[in-house]
């Protein structure tokens, strides 16, 4: 396995991996177009001439980039290959000098195992305004908001520091470890694994 930056050749099967996870309501849905305009921010895991899995790291404003469209087939889960992209964008993200890094996501305790912790939703409310007015769940959200700050990283100097500091994983009353959400597959009512094991093949909207 080796990661990678994506091509306008893997859009085909960039749709196929994404999409396949929005028909369960798992990931936001992306069209050819989408993904032509933002290919840059893709980074990929493969194998060969093979996608195992994606990530993006997206700007939503000065200082402030969003990973998204964070996926692994299912049948490369638990190989590790989420968190080697997720590392590999926040390495990017300290080059392109984002201040912070947001995730929302179901998948607490794995973002909360890469060093992200929960914040407060309302925070990024513009920032997100489009994204989540196609999302099904607009009304009914139940994704978490986490932020990191990449390593290395002076927040005056990028302009970050007009942006609130992270409080505490535990100051929304979220316990990440009690907050992951049941792996594909798993009944409801089993209790799902409380560390950041990949159990599933999406991690982020």
């Amino acid at each position: 396995m080796r990661l990678r930056k994506a091509r306008e050749a893997d859009i085909p099967e960039l749709l196929a991996l994404i999409n396949g996870y929005a028909a369960r309501n798992l990931l936001l849905p992306r069209t050819a177009a989408s993904l032509r305009s933002s290919i840059e921010d893709f980074t990929l895991a493969v194998a060969g001439n093979e996608i195992l899995g994606c990530g993006a790291l997206s700007a939503l404003g000065p200082g402030l980039g969003e990973v998204r469209s964070l996926a692994v087939r299912e049948d490369q889960a638990g190989r590790g290959l989420g968190r080697a992209i997720v590392e590999r964008l926040l390495r990017e993200a300290a080059e392109r000098r984002f201040g912070e890094v947001l995730a929302l996501t179901r998948r607490v305790s794995f973002f909360a195992a890469l060093g992200f912790v929960v914040t407060r939703r309302e925070r990024f409310l513009d920032k997100l305004a489009a994204d989540c007015a196609a999302c099904p769940f607009n009304l009914n959200c139940d994704e978490t908001a986490m932020v990191r700050r990449p390593a290395g990283i002076d927040l005056e100097q990028v302009g970050a520091a007009s942006h609130p500091p992270a409080p505490p994983a535990f100051a929304s009353g979220v316990n990440p470890a009690a907050h992951a959400v049941l792996p594909i597959g798993v009944p409801a009512g089993d209790a799902p694994p409380a560390s950041g094991a990949e159990t599933e093949g999406a991690f982020r909207r």
